[in-house]
């Protein structure tokens, strides 16, 4: 684990995935703070503290965990003093009145009349103001000195069930793909072109942190672009060519053979 002390106040932490499996843990466990990731995380708040000259009788840590396009994990953490606290607050409030105003039911019923493209660009305009503000919501101050540049591989699962969406150049390299994941629990999939490229539509039925990460692997390695539970997913079905409408990696894993 490689550990740099950025400023007075943060410290970044890297860890390759190969050690996180030598002591047992997955990068999914260690991006969800799971239960046996308890005595990792204790160790590293006592090696961070010492770098920040941490007090817990006054101040308070705070991390932000990314898991990384090779499946590797950077932590941020960031130590709090009540001033801190107070400014976050006060920025918390900010944000709060800032999503009220961005969704109020006018606008709603503004996305809701319009047809066609329009309806999918102005629902994607409102959820990105709002993530957008949410991101904001602790000030430049509390964010990483750069944002990861594949944070778009980057994801926690919410449930069992999640929707994968992978670009694709041609067929050759879908094909690939569905030969590497048909293993998988994946319940339903299906195929679209849109202005010439191939996205691939897969729902995967699990929580099991092993078979989610060999799922993100694989289309880290065979897609251009690997998102999940996007709202991107909508306006490829509704403006793309399907190709495939059901079981596409089964038919496409066939022509890997």
């Amino acid at each position: 684990m490689i550990i740099v002390k950025m400023n007075e106040t943060t410290v970044e932490c890297s860890i390759a995935a190969s050690e996180l499996h030598e002591i047992g843990l997955t990068p999914e466990a260690v991006v969800n703070g799971a239960e046996n990731t308890t005595s990792f995380f204790a160790q590293l708040n006592r090696e961070v503290g010492a770098q920040l000259d941490y007090d817990p009788e006054t101040e308070v840590m705070m991390m932000s965990k990314n898991m990384m396009m090779d499946g590797s994990v950077r932590i941020f953490a960031v130590k709090m003093s009540n001033e801190d606290i107070q400014k976050a607050a006060d920025r918390i409030r900010g944000a709060a009145e800032t999503i009220l105003r961005t969704l109020t039911q006018e606008k709603v019923d503004e996305v809701k009349a319009k047809t066609g493209r329009d309806k999918g660009v102005a629902l994607n305009e409102v959820i990105t103001n709002v993530t957008d503000t949410i991101n904001r919501i602790y000030g430049r101050d509390m964010e990483p000195p750069e944002a990861p540049a594949d944070s778009q591989y980057s994801y926690q699962p919410l449930s069992e069930y999640a929707r994968y969406m992978m670009e694709f150049d041609d067929l050759k390299a879908i094909a690939r793909f569905a030969k590497v994941v048909q293993r998988l629990p994946i319940v339903d999939s299906s195929l679209y072109k849109h202005e010439g490229r191939f996205y691939l539509m897969a729902g995967l039925m699990s929580a099991d942190e092993s078979i989610i990460y060999d799922m993100r692997r694989a289309g880290v390695e065979y897609s251009e672009m690997l998102t999940v539970n996007a709202p991107e997913a909508m306006f490829i079905e509704e403006h793309g060519e399907c190709i495939m409408d059901e079981d596409a990696l089964v038919h496409l894993a066939d022509l890997a053979k």
